[in-house]
């Protein structure tokens, strides 16, 4: 089952997945293929504006038009025809009575550019779910690590000393309501997150001259609407429960990403505070509106494209990974001889030896 090479240190390792084991379906693979062509072209679009002259704040919404093109091609996908038309006719009314740009562009990323947000986390998912499980099964029993180990080590902050091999997952759990709880905890990571981009865009000289009333309600956008693809993929963790089964507690995945990004959140707070410090010739109601803007911008985001990715695509995505699961671990691992030892002892028919005899040597004495 397993594809086994000499590697670069002469050993031999499991370093690849299984045959058949992937869940990415071929429309996963246009979205994300599209999203990367859209991407690097706007990109340089931008680039290409803002070495003309052109300020970053007035050209950055280009930036959105990857996700909403991702957006349209799930649309199609699906054959719904009645989103696309009902945003075509109130962008229509709004602009006859005058409502401020920014505005009608929020409204088509919320109709188009979230169901596209959602598809390429729903992609990404099925692109890394069990090549994250692979690098996490054999991080701890290799003898070097490579750039790609650290990370994983890193972002799911796994101990040194815990056997990772004895992976699991529950493919009974199931959701019999709307799961407000991941959905809460997924937002308030976002929300983590976001503060890199607030005191990144506080810190940066180019924006002290920035009108926060008028120009940065579509910049916060732009770069809030980035934050789901962040935060998102590490749902399909906690609604699989991936964990490591250990004899005592069992280790999560998910809350090793979690506690991750907790102890990057007290670097921040103290960033935070020197940004308020370094702000103080701005006006407190400015610096205010602008916090409570950009908290208001994740949620916003965060929370629609959560609504439509569990809703509309966690149960199949989870559902595709549990048929594969038995390819990637076809039959369980030991954490311990303890273990090996109550499990022989319930099974019917095991040879018991008594122990008495085991110092006793006896040789043939005609040889």
């Amino acid at each position: 089952m397993m594809h086994l090479r000499r590697g670069g240190k002469g050993s031999f390792w499991a370093d690849g997945l299984p045959t058949g084991v992937s869940v990415t379906r071929r429309f996963d693979w246009y979205e994300l293929i599209c999203l990367a062509i859209s991407f690097f072209i706007c990109a340089g679009y931008v680039g290409y504006r803002v070495w003309s002259g052109d300020p970053i704040y007035e050209v950055i919404q280009w930036m959105a038009l990857p996700f909403a093109i991702c957006g349209g091609l799930y649309f199609c996908q699906r054959r719904l025809w009645l989103p696309p038309v009902g945003l075509a006719i109130a962008a229509v009314a709004m602009w006859i009575v005058a409502v401020p740009g920014y505005l009608i562009f929020v409204l088509a990323y919320l109709v188009v550019g979230a169901f596209g947000v959602a598809a390429v986390v729903d992609a990404l998912q099925r692109r890394i779910f069990y090549r994250t499980l692979q690098r996490v099964r054999y991080v701890n029993v290799k003898q070097h690590l490579s750039l790609s180990d650290r990370l994983t080590v890193f972002l799911y902050n796994i101990p040194p000393d815990l056997d990772t091999r004895n992976l699991t997952v529950d493919l009974s759990r199931g959701r019999r309501r709307f799961p407000w709880r991941a959905m809460g905890e997924s937002i308030l990571l976002s929300l983590a997150l976001g503060m890199f981009f607030w005191i990144y865009v506080s810190m940066n000289p180019s924006f002290i001259v920035v009108d926060y009333r008028s120009s940065v309600p579509l910049f916060v956008f732009t770069l809030m609407l980035y934050i789901p693809v962040l935060t998102l993929p590490f749902s399909v963790f906690q609604s699989l429960d991936a964990r490591i089964a250990t004899s005592y507690r069992d280790f999560r995945l998910y809350k090793g990403a979690v506690a991750t990004i907790q102890r990057m959140a007290i670097p921040v707070f103290a960033a935070l505070m020197y940004v308020l410090l370094a702000m103080n010739r701005s006006d407190p109601t400015v610096v205010a509106w602008y916090i409570g803007l950009s908290a208001a911008m994740i949620l916003l985001t965060v929370g629609i494209t959560c609504v439509i990715y569990f809703y509309a695509m966690e149960s199949a995505t989870v559902a595709d990974i549990g048929t594969k699961w038995e390819l990637f671990m076809p039959v369980p691992l030991f954490s311990g001889l303890g273990e090996q030892e109550e499990s022989a002892q319930d099974l019917p028919g095991t040879p018991v030896r008594d122990e008495e005899v085991f110092d006793r040597l006896s040789l043939d004495q005609k040889k």
